[in-house]
């Protein structure tokens, strides 16, 4: 008898795990970014096939024309300069960095600490040092030249050629983000249109029969300045591409610890796309 009231009770606390976590997975799930939270806004910019009616949904107005860093965001325009200056000749292409200007760190995730890389692993894991090395084969120069074209955010790649993204000099809004990234999808920047392909091969996160998904995240301390405040910035930039048309996004918000933004940053974004019907 003290047996199965064991398995019982066994059964029970798994059961009643279950049924938390269950209600964790839920509640996150239908979190939103809510209009007056000054911690978050999203921004979606809707074009439907064959008509004029575009339309842009902002929540949270002054959050969305407030300039941020665009931390790993970068590694969109980074990844379309690269390839378009033909220092990147195709996804596959191996990459490398310079390990005594930019040494491995204790502290890296396992997923930068790869025996090798290509445009597609560098973007997917968002491999820092990979970028800071592309930017630096890129130069100051011809980097300028480029960022100025696209318009991109401030334009202001002064604090650093191969830093500058990373809470520098360079800040941009999300309605900005989305601009770019609707310009670079439409062709309308002064790129190859091969380079926006293959970009747009390495940005593909989800295909499904009704939508295809592209997105970039981006994260860092929202208060650089301050090392005591550990709050993050996080973001999740992209489009989607549906049978009604394109529809270009743009998410960011703060919360107190990198672990709390990273667990919800994609799936907030992904909410909002829900409820407009996106995907």
């Amino acid at each position: 008898m003290k047996k199965i009231l064991n398995v019982i009770n066994s059964v029970l606390l798994a059961s009643v795990s279950c049924l938390v976590m269950s209600t964790t997975v839920v509640a996150q799930a239908e979190e939103l970014c809510l209009e007056g939270n000054i911690g978050c806004t999203f921004v979606l910019l809707s074009i439907p096939n064959n008509a004029n009616n575009n339309s842009m949904m902002l929540v949270n107005n002054n959050r969305a024309i407030q300039p941020f860093s665009p931390f790993s965001t970068f590694k969109v325009p980074n990844s379309l300069i690269a390839l378009d200056s033909q220092i990147i000749k195709n996804a596959k292409q191996q990459l490398t960095f310079d390990k005594e200007k930019y040494p491995v760190q204790k502290w890296w995730p396992s997923v930068w600490k790869l025996p090798s890389y290509n445009l597609s692993s560098a973007f997917k894991f968002s491999m820092v040092a990979i970028y800071r090395q592309l930017a630096s084969d890129i130069g100051q120069q011809k980097m300028q030249s480029y960022v100025t074209n696209f318009a991109y955010g401030n334009q202001d790649i002064t604090s650093g050629v191969d830093s500058f993204w990373l809470d520098g000099s360079m800040k941009i809004s999300a309605v900005e983000q989305v601009t770019f990234l609707q310009k670079m999808n439409k062709g309308l920047l002064a790129v190859k249109p091969q380079s926006i392909e293959l970009l747009k091969e390495v940005m593909l996160v989800e295909s499904t029969n009704d939508y295809k998904l592209y997105a970039k995240t981006g994260a860092g301390r929202a208060n650089g300045a301050d090392k005591k405040d550990k709050s993050m910035l996080g973001w999740y930039i992209g489009f989607v591409e549906n049978n009604e048309g394109v529809h270009y996004f743009a998410f960011n918000f703060t919360r107190d610890s990198y672990a709390k933004m990273k667990a919800s940053r994609v799936v907030i974004a992904r909410n909002h796309l829900k409820a407009a019907g996106v995907i």
